[in-house]
């Protein structure tokens, strides 16, 4: 569990079949709207005839069956012959750390249209609990943990032990999307393609609860001081750039409502230091990043007024990746001296669902 803050950056998982599924639905309806649009009206920019622009909306979903792993690989200071750590290379997951049951999430929805540029936002907050009983030992960095008053940074779960964690989790993706052309009329159908660049952001603030502190003990080499139970706290976060490609798919229901099929994909593959995601470390590394979201959105309008439509919808996404995190290449005397961790292969899944209702103006 040395690996606890490195997790906290990832989680969950859908059903391959689930996932495989929504890739080819997105794919069928690009198709079958690109070949619609060959012979249907176009224009540049998005069509915003007779469509509010500002939606602004509140919702309830799911986070569902969180997984991941963190599979420690070597030790810097050991590649170049120095002390070992007395601990081989260890993995852990969130289902191992109690991560075995779906949460429920609350999130809020903007959007501002304009002809060839839109933005959207989305804040997502949950507070998943964990329980489990530790199959070994379990070494945590945290940034607080107490024990006769004096603050450690280090605490351990010893083999056996019930443990419980409490975590509030805040997520934010944002988005900038590009319309440079659209397809047919509002009275009919339109279709709007887009590429897009953003930023997904997530921070959790979390609690481990391993009973009262009884002591404290030594681990690795050079020796740490490590608490043995206490109650630990911590906070761990992510930055995450994506670029992406989606469409808007519009069918109008008549003058008063009118519906509308959104679905995207993002990726990121890059190689860089662990700064750029926000992650922070006592030792700086150099992480590669092969990451992929899938996602779609529907949304109901219906006119409500002279100056506002009602908008109910959901949005449902699929999240997974992988990352390669390892220390940088420094000279022999320097990597003695810092002596730092295990290098580390992270691979993570997440998929969510969110149902929110609201207003355009």
């Amino acid at each position: 569990m040395r690996g606890w803050r490195s997790a906290f950056a990832f989680g969950s998982l859908w059903p391959m079949k689930t996932k495989v599924v929504l890739r080819w639905m997105l794919v069928a309806l690009l198709i079958h709207t690109l070949t619609l649009s060959a012979a249907a009206q176009m224009q540049w920019g998005r069509n915003l005839e007779g469509r509010r622009t500002t939606l602004i909306a509140i919702g309830g979903g799911a986070v569902f069956d969180i997984d991941g792993e963190v599979q420690e690989t070597t030790r810097p200071i050991e590649v170049v012959g120095g002390p070992t750590s007395g601990a081989p290379p260890e993995d852990y997951s969130w289902r191992e750390l109690g991560f075995d049951q779906n949460f429920p999430t609350f999130g809020l929805t903007f959007e501002k249209m304009g002809h060839f540029m839109t933005l959207q936002s989305q804040f997502i907050m949950g507070s998943p609990t964990v329980s489990s009983v530790a199959d070994r030992d379990y070494y945590i960095g945290v940034s607080s943990v107490t024990f006769d008053g004096v603050d450690y940074e280090y605490m351990v779960i010893p083999e056996g032990e019930s443990f419980s964690g409490e975590i509030d989790l805040y997520a934010l993706d944002l988005r900038t999307l590009f319309t440079p052309v659209s397809f047919g009329t509002p009275d009919t159908m339109t279709f709007t393609p887009w590429i897009h660049i953003g930023l997904y952001m997530f921070l959790a603030d979390y609690e481990v609860d391993a009973g009262p502190a009884r002591g404290v003990t030594q681990y690795e080499n050079p020796p740490r001081d490590y608490v043995i139970g206490g109650r630990g706290s911590g906070r761990s976060g992510l930055i995450v750039p994506e670029l992406g490609l989606g469409g808007e798919w519009g069918i109008s229901l008549g003058e008063r409502s009118a519906f509308y099929l959104q679905g995207y994909f993002a990726f990121l593959k890059l190689s860089t230091r662990t700064s750029l995601f926000g992650v922070q470390s006592r030792n700086e590394k150099n992480v590669s990043v092969d990451y992929q979201t899938i996602g779609a959105r529907a949304l109901l309008e219906i006119e409500i007024g002279q100056r506002a439509d009602l908008v109910a919808g959901v949005e449902v996404k699929y999240m997974t990746g992988d990352a390669e995190v390892r220390a940088i290449d420094r000279d022999e005397e320097e990597i003695l001296a810092r002596r730092e961790k295990f290098d580390k292969d992270v691979h993570f899944d997440l998929s969510n669902v969110l149902l929110f209702v609201g207003v355009r103006f």
